[in-house]
Formats: structure tokens, sequence, C-alpha cells
């Protein structure tokens, strides 16, 4: 499973979760404020309508129009290396 955070546009997202080259599931989302928190539990509703442990995520990828120097990216970035940590 690999589990992809991409910066759709100015404060959007798009996680999606794949399998192989098949798309099992996608959330969509803005954001002003609070975006770790936001990111965190959009996370977690992903995996948990899929019924994926967060343990089965091979890779997290981190790609679209985004910054790689802003806190967002960074958060993203933390993010995507705590989940292939565990």
């Amino acid at each position: 499973m690999d589990l992809v955070i991409n910066f759709t546009g100015h404060k959007q997202i798009r996680l999606e979760l794949w399998n192989g080259s098949s798309l099992l599931d996608a959330v969509d989302f803005s954001f002003d404020k609070n975006f770790d928190t936001l990111l965190i539990a959009a996370v977690d509703k992903i995996l948990k309508q899929t019924r994926i442990s967060p343990l089965s995520l091979k890779k997290v990828r981190i790609g679209g129009k985004v910054d790689k120097n802003s806190s967002a990216y960074k958060i993203a970035q933390t993010l995507a290396n705590a989940l292939q940590t565990l």
C-alpha cells in the first residue's frame, strides 16, 4: 500500500491510497489553520474507511504544488517519516 499526500492547490490536499496501480480511496480537504491536526485526521479517516492498518503502508509520498521550504510541506514530510518508521 502507498499513501500519496498531494498538494492540489492553495491550501488544498488530496490523499490517495494506492495498492499497486489501483486507487483504493481518496480524500480531498482544504485547510486554513491547524493543518497538522487536519492532515492526521484525514490520514486516520482514509485508513479507517479502507480498513487498512498504518503498518501496511510501504511508502508515503508527497507531491503537487507545494514549496518544499513551507511549513505545510515540512509537516507532511514529518508525518510521512513517522508512518514509514512504524
